[in-house]
């Protein structure tokens, strides 16, 4: 049976960052990374049943539920420099929790404001054993990010619909050069992988990206 332990890792005055690790009832050899979006949580529908298909194939899970809506001064940050307190939270939070863990390899997965600090460790390799991503609506308007998936290494799954206010057609097409990169493009999913005012559809592109996560995370 999984342990799931919530916690918090305070890396400044200004920094809290919750996160909540999910364990299996035996040593496992891998773990997944996620990091949620500003407003979408490791509660909506995409990392509740992302996280479920961990579980189902023996990969610990690590939610890093930082909360930068309700950081007032993270939001008088510049740009850049919230890029980098992302990143530093994130990196502070899973160095700390796994300080004691000797995992063989470890996933990324990420959506919209996620991908940024999940761009930076695609450069900085801060992380060991990183073997494989997960970039869930990434943001394509950001160089960073658009730079780290189309010059990756490592095996990547990109979803992203095409009405997504981050979907550029040209950056989506100029992914696809790179072989390891695999993109998933959602027919009128807004930022959420939601189609509004359709709920069956909704949940038909749902189904549509959690098999792909399967799959991916099966390779």
């Amino acid at each position: 049976m999984a342990q799931i332990i919530n916690g918090q890792i305070e890396r400044n005055e200004y920094s809290s960052i919750p996160y909540t690790w999910i364990r299996g009832g035996q040593p496992n050899k891998s773990i997944c990374i996620m990091l949620p979006g500003l407003g979408y949580t490791t509660q909506r529908p995409l990392f509740h049943y992302a996280t479920n298909i961990c579980v189902n194939h023996n990969i610990d899970i690590l939610h890093i539920n930082y909360q930068y809506s309700q950081n007032e001064h993270f939001k008088k940050l510049s740009e850049p420099e919230q890029d980098q307190w992302m990143y530093d939270d994130v990196m502070a939070t899973a160095h700390e929790v796994l300080k004691e863990q000797e995992y063989e390899q470890s996933f990324l997965l990420s959506k919209s404001l996620g991908t940024i600090p999940m761009a930076k460790e695609w450069t900085d390799r801060s992380l060991e054993n990183t073997v494989s991503g997960i970039w869930l609506t990434p943001l394509l308007k950001d160089n960073n990010v658009y730079q780290a998936i189309l010059n990756t290494e490592l095996p990547s799954l990109v979803v992203i619909g095409d009405k997504d206010p981050h979907f550029i057609d040209d950056r989506v097409a100029t992914l696809k050069h790179n072989q390891l990169v695999s993109i998933v493009v959602i027919p009128n999913a807004d930022h959420s992988l939601e189609l509004k005012g359709d709920i069956t559809a909704t949940m038909d592109a749902i189904k549509e990206v959690t098999l792909k996560i399967q799959e991916f995370i099966q390779r």
